[in-house]
């Protein structure tokens, strides 16, 4: 007897499947494994930060340590071992997050080969979890806080958005869906985690520490030409300082990364105008598709278009950020491939590659070519560090559209969520 097609679809989804999880073990976990005795790293500065805690001092005593004080908090039990015991056990607790939200994501998603493959298939290729792990990022612990917010409802799902904004600024542009959706108790429960977990300990730095509350400079929060923080206002202040082809890049370029860059004001606040100018303009856009209203269909994709719009506007965007766009990007190719959408489901796949790898590996390349950051090609810099946010942008449109589609009635195949 002939099989059905639909038989096909089966083997090629186990397959995909497959491969996908053998290439997740190779890139996230072996290759990565060697790198967890390294230091230093940014689990090295959560480690030092912890420590302080522990012997009654700030955080913030430390000129790198320019995080909200939550990942000092969750660090300080950790430094009871010995540095590669603590990061060991970092890399695990990242891991149980990851797989934990990809499980969420799934579950929410249908429970089925179209909601397995396109979870899987942006965990496992998307690159930048790789890069989080290597460096004991609190991206994996991001990534369970959106894939949270994308499937819980009410307090739970404020409750949730309240830790990630403690964790990093982010995730609080998040509020504003909750704001169309009218949903007391989710902003209730994210009220109740931002007292929690960012004020609450703010407060014990304040008044049960020695040593100062905040960073001692937050103008480095304002903006950056780094290249490798991938935003609008960073390519905007690139441009405001261009190299010379053959020349060395100009010192920011490079060292941009230091909690000391840019010293002169005016850049911080051309970065900050850019940053408000975009999100207004998207948070304009969104009010516009959606009337002033979300629906419980409507909010995920709402939520996701705002991450991918305050990635492309923050000041700082570093190239392990986008490890958050994943449960957004499984979203929309659920949603595309449940349409039978090629053309859109191919469009998605591309912006995903724009989003970490296509630019990862051209600037890798280009970097092992010229032995180092040099301006043997300014064009080819610019073009690839500004290709991400515009990436975001324009998953931003696509959000946008799947928000439009879940205010009509009966919309074609409408998502689960």
């Amino acid at each position: 007897m002939e099989k059905r097609p639909l038989g096909y679809s089966i083997v090629a989804a186990q397959l995909l499947i497959g491969a996908c999880i053998a290439w997740y073990l190779i890139a996230n976990v072996w290759r990565v494994i060697p790198e967890l005795p390294k230091s230093p790293s940014d689990f090295s500065v959560y480690y030092r930060s912890g420590q302080a805690l522990r012997h009654g001092t700030s955080p913030f005593l430390q000129p790198e340590y320019d995080y909200p004080p939550l990942i000092a908090f969750l660090a300080a039990p950790l430094t009871l071992l010995n540095y590669v015991a603590a990061r060991w056990i970092w890399f695990l607790l990242s891991q149980a997050c990851l797989l934990l939200a990809a499980w969420w994501m799934w579950r929410a998603l249908g429970r089925d080969r179209i909601a397995a493959c396109s979870a899987i298939v942006v965990w496992a290729l998307g690159g930048a979890i790789a890069e989080n792990l290597a460096l004991g990022e609190a991206g994996p612990l991001l990534v369970l806080v959106f894939a949270a917010a994308y499937t819980r409802e009410g307090t739970k799902q404020g409750a949730y958005i309240g830790f990630g904004a403690a964790l990093k600024f982010i995730p609080a542009v998040l509020a504003a869906a909750l704001a169309l959706r009218r949903d007391r108790r989710a902003i209730g429960g994210l009220a109740t985690g931002i007292l929690g977990f960012l004020i609450l300990p703010w407060l014990v730095l304040q008044y049960g520490l020695s040593g100062p509350p905040a960073p001692r400079t937050t103008g480095y929060w304002m903006g950056t030409p780094a290249i490798l923080s991938w935003s609008l206002p960073s390519a905007v202040l690139r441009a405001m300082d261009p190299p010379k082809r053959g020349a060395h890049l100009p010192p920011d370029w490079e060292y941009g990364n230091a909690t000391t860059a840019i010293a002169r004001p005016w850049p911080r606040f051309i970065s900050v105008a850019v940053a408000l100018c975009t999100l207004g303009a998207g948070l304009l856009a969104l009010l516009w598709i959606s009337h002033g209203k979300l629906n419980a269909k409507q909010s995920p994709f709402a939520m996701a278009g705002l991450l991918s719009l305050s990635l492309a506007a923050a000041p700082i965007c570093w190239t392990h950020y986008q490890v958050m766009q994943y449960p957004g990007l499984a979203l929309l190719l659920c949603a595309a491939w449940r349409r039978r959408s090629w053309v859109h489901l191919s469009s998605i796949v591309l912006l995903g590659a724009c989003l970490y790898q296509l630019p990862v590996g051209v600037l890798t390349d280009y970097y092992r070519q010229h032995g180092g950051w040099t301006a043997a090609s300014p064009p080819t810099l610019y073009f690839w560090t500004t290709v991400t946010p515009i990436a975001s942008l324009v998953l931003f449109a696509l959000f946008l559209r799947e928000v439009r589609l879940r205010a009509l009635t009966g919309a074609p195949n409408a998502h689960p969520l």
